[in-house]
């Protein structure tokens, strides 16, 4: 024990006004495991005089008759009268993990405080709660009421570090309850949503708060109390509620009293109807001054800019001021500097907005003309949201020789500039809406060897649902010119001819969405990546005579399924790794030929052309590893022969196809990974050999049922296996699926009478378990004997028996579940609660593919 507090000293010590107060984790004391926290705390050298309060959680929660006898003996007899008092209480302490649990928990420990007001709740709460932070926004109308009917309770708490209370959907009593608030002299973060006039007025009490976050919009004055919180570093003072549409506070005008706050580093004031601040001194501590809805406003402080510190200032929503003070010309620290929906706002000096240390400058609805001397800046990012702006920095180019990232979103300037975007020989990325005249503006843009990203846009209005500056024809030829982008991005410009010979000579990454029609030039064009979408492409054939590209995708605008590509006629058809085929089938041979160093191809059939799909003959691939076939409507020969002439495959997917009854008879010796989707007429997979298959997905195959998935029984490489909404049939699964050494298994009851397979328990080579939408069913209790399991996901369930107690022997990192009758709202606890143990039961599961590896 001795050894324990010295460590604790030296490295965590939580101190607070003299007193250590040991969490229930730094102690490893843990009232979820009632035996083993009760063994250690009785080792501790004076036990139990150091350990009541641990003594009386485990009285009040342990299902351990023995230690509860023990523990409710030691209170009774030696405990200090607050907690003797406290026990008196007949509520227990919840061991069960769910979706109301915290608020039970919070339920009794206030109970325990009504009946000893000298109970530490603190404590108690921190054992029980495992948090030293108290939020009391919307929370239970229970623990609301306890609150109101002995409002000492919340004094109680000194020692939480943080607090949150939301007045606005409280009775009138809670103003007595709030009232407490200064006598937590604990607190570093107070958070208060307040509807009443007056907030208390000792707020000085409060020695330890370094951050205060209040929303007032009734308050009538400033309790002197703010005035003296000398710890004080963040201040965030609204006149509105943050979600709502409160009217601005009419009765705050008055600011001076800021200057006290002498440690305060971050300041946030917003929504009052305060006309002037020019007089206001603002303290000398400053890093960060955010004014926002302060829509009155006409006069900022004068000495605003003679803040010592300041290095991020962001003014919003203040529709009347006109002018800055003098002083910003002098600030020498500003690095950030946003102004957004200032309308009247109109000239700003150069020397401010552009000062020596600025790197980061945003003006959304607002057009100011800089003027003065502009100095040299260290500036790397600018948005033009008018064109006086894109003029005024055009003409002083030489002053912006740190800009790196450039957006224009605003018209062209009226007059041409002395100099163009090549000016800016650091910049890396460029993203422009497409105006008219814009074209000067970036002429030699090659010239910025740096240049690496380029974003080409037209806006979507929502008022009239159009694309602002749609007529736009001209896609800029300057870029011709440049040697080499890693990306280009086009959208969203309807009326855009996109000529091939002006893109630039090599691009990592095309995409291509929305324009109105891309035409192939003369000149060769290099292209990793390309992606084309609502795009049409005016000649296909010549299209592909000029690109050189690894991965192509052209979605159905271009497909060609009616046509004949010429593939001999294709520019560098070696170079092509990815490529979807939907042309005639019948010249898949060449595509296979030619694209000689294809590594993954989507082959899209004419699911009204069964005649072509039959006409298929194949050229042998010995490079192609990942083939998906799509809507094939022929007979099984055809698709024999393709596979054939495919032996190095590693991933094969068959995705909406008709026809195949019987997957055809070959042997795939590499083949890894078989997904079969939405192709009804499948029920046979007995003729592939594939003997070293590690993954097997059925989905959404109406007639894949028991015998199919015996022969998947038998591919003992197996390790991934799920099978969702398959044959409605299918009354039963194949007993020898738990022979394999699976590492996830998935199974579905879809629309069925499908009991969950108690064999299942045997399977303990089992990491991921996912259970779906079996009705009317138990969860078999021999499925607790997977200790090894570390994921668990049940959806869309409803059990009919309660969980067997044999699941605490779970040892899950995570338990999932969404829309099952266990989920703690639709269903007493009692029945889930063996299941749910100490894990925090997941609701929202929506990213379960990519985070539990669940996607096969």
């Amino acid at each position: 024990m001795k050894n324990i507090i010295v460590f604790f000293e030296k490295f965590v010590k939580p101190k607070l006004n003299g007193l250590m107060i040991l969490a229930k984790h730094e102690l490893g004391f843990n009232f979820y495991e009632d035996e083993t926290s009760f063994e250690k705390i009785k080792g501790c050298d004076n036990y139990p005089e150091d350990f009541y309060y641990e003594i009386f959680v485990l009285a009040k929660s342990t299902k351990n008759k023995q230690i509860r006898t023990e523990c409710a003996n030691i209170i009774k007899k030696q405990a200090p009268e607050a907690l003797q008092l406290a026990f008196k209480s007949r509520k227990k302490i919840t061991t069960i993990q769910d979706s109301q649990s915290f608020n039970k928990k919070l339920i009794a420990v206030l109970e325990y405080g009504v009946l000893s007001e000298d109970l530490d709740l603190c404590k108690l709460y921190t054992l029980v709660c495992k948090r030293l932070t108290l939020s009391l926004e919307y929370r239970s109308k229970e623990v609301i009421e306890l609150l109101i009917e002995t409002p000492r309770l919340l004094s109680q708490f000194n020692g939480v570090k943080e607090l949150t209370i939301s007045t606005s959907r409280q009775e009138e009593g809670f103003r007595n309850v709030v009232n407490n608030i200064t006598q937590l002299s604990s607190l570093e973060k107070l958070e208060l949503d307040i509807d009443y006039k007056y907030i208390p007025e000792e707020l000085e009490r409060l020695v330890n708060l370094k951050e205060f976050i209040l929303a007032a919009p009734n308050l009538v004055w400033v309790p002197v109390g703010i005035t003296k919180l000398k710890a004080l570093k963040k201040l965030e003072f609204r006149g509105d509620f943050r979600y709502g549409d409160d009217d601005p506070n009419p009765n705050i005008v008055n600011f001076i009293w800021l200057t006290e706050l002498t440690s305060l580093k971050h300041l946030r004031i917003g929504s009052f109807t305060v006309q002037d601040l020019s007089n206001v001194e603002l303290p000398a501590s400053l890093k960060k001054l955010e004014l926002f809805r302060l829509e009155n406003l006409t006069a900022l402080p004068e000495t605003l800019g003679h803040l010592p510190k300041l290095k991020t200032l962001r003014l919003s929503g203040i529709r009347e001021l006109e002018h800055f003070p003098a002083s910003v010309s002098e600030f020498k620290t500003l690095e950030v500097l946003e102004a957004i929906h200032l309308s009247k706002l109109k000239k700003v000096p150069a020397a401010f907005i552009f000062g020596p240390n600025i790197k980061r400058l945003l003006g959304l609805y607002t057009e100011f003309m800089p003027y003065g001397v502009t100095p040299v800046t260290k500036l790397k990012r600018i948005v033009f949201t008018n064109p006086e702006l894109l003029s005024f920095v055009l003409d002083n180019a030489l002053s912006f020789t740190n800009l790196k990232e450039i957006e224009i979103n605003c018209d062209a300037p009226q007059r041409r500039s002395e100099h163009t975007l090549s000016a800016f020989k650091k910049l890396k990325n460029l993203k422009y809406k497409l105006a008219h005249h814009l074209e000067w503006v970036l002429e030699d843009i090659h010239e910025c060897k740096k240049l690496e990203d380029v974003f080409i846009y037209g806006i979507y209005n929502g008022a009239d649902a159009k694309i602002t500056n749609a007529d736009v024809a001209n896609f800029p030829q300057s870029f011709s010119r440049i040697e080499y982008l890693q990306t280009l991005k086009v959208h969203s410009a309807k009326a855009l001819v996109l000529n091939t010979d002006y893109l630039p000579i090599k691009t990592d990454s095309l995409t291509i969405t929305g324009i109105k029609v891309i035409e192939p030039g003369i000149e060769d064009f290099e292209v990793t990546n390309l992606k084309v979408i609502d795009t049409p492409i005016t000649a296909l054939q010549k299209f592909y005579s000029v690109i050189r590209a690894k991965k192509i995708k052209l979605d159905d605008v271009n497909s060609a399924k009616n046509e004949t590509l010429d593939f001999d006629n294709f520019k560098d058809p070696e170079s092509i790794k990815d490529f979807i085929f939907n042309s005639n089938v019948k010249g898949l041979d060449k595509a296979l030929k030619a694209l000689c160093n294809l590594q993954t191809l989507t082959i899209d059939f004419n699911v009204d052309n069964a005649e072509q799909n039959n006409g298929l003959t194949a050229y042998t691939h010995h490079n192609l590893k990942n083939l998906t076939i799509k809507n094939f409507n022929g007979d099984t020969s055809v698709i024999k022969l393709l596979l054939e002439h495919t032996p190095h495959l590693e991933f094969l997917e068959i995705y909406d196809c008709v026809g195949l009854v019987d997957l055809p008879k070959v042997t795939l010796n590499k083949l890894k990974t078989l997904k079969l989707f939405y192709s009804d007429d499948i029920q046979s997979i007995e003729n592939v050999t594939v003997p070293n298959i590690e993954l097997f997905k059925v989905l959404s195959c109406d007639n894949f049922g028991y015998n199919a998935m015996v022969t998947a029984s038998h591919w003992k490489t197996l390790k991934f296996l799920w099978l969702e909404h398959i044959s409605k049939d299918l009354e039963t699964y194949p007993e020898t699926i738990a022979d394999l050494n699976l590492d996830t298994f998935f199974i579905d009851g879809f629309l069925t009478k499908r009991q969950i397979p108690k064999w299942i328990g045997r399977m303990k080579s089992l990491r991921v378990l996912g259970i779906e939408q079996f009705y009317y069913c138990p969860l078999p209790e021999e499925l607790a004997e997977l200790t090894q399991l570390k994921i668990m996901s049940i959806r869309g369930c409803d059990f009919t028996e309660q969980v067997s107690d044999k699941f605490k022997n779970l040892n899950l990192e995570d338990l999932i579940y969404r829309y099952s009758k266990f989920n703690g709202n639709n269903m007493k606890s009692s029945k889930f609660y063996a299941l749910a143990k100490n894990k925090i039961l997941k609701e929202d599961f929506d990213n379960r593919y990519e985070k539990y590896d669940l996607y096969c």
